[in-house]
């Protein structure tokens, strides 16, 4: 999910949609936020939140993200 926004932000891919985009960038910025819903410090249920909003953006954005790949296996 991060190679996506990188090749974004450099200019080198524009084909995500800004919706994909944002959900992917708020995925990312909820992992790695220490004040998100549960917290991290939470044995099992910290990290458990981590990966359901990690893994529902990634079924929601799964075309896009497919899309990225097939660009960067042919760039």
């Amino acid at each position: 999910m991060l190679r996506p926004i990188r090749a974004y932000s450099r200019g080198e891919y524009r084909a995500v949609p800004q919706s994909a985009l944002f959900s992917i960038i708020t995925a990312i910025n909820y992992l790695v936020d220490p004040f998100d819903l549960i917290p991290d410090e939470i044995p099992f249920l910290g990290f458990l939140d981590d990966a359901t909003v990690i893994a529902f953006t990634v079924r929601k954005t799964r075309e896009d993200l497919d899309d990225f790949m097939t660009w960067e296996t042919q760039h």
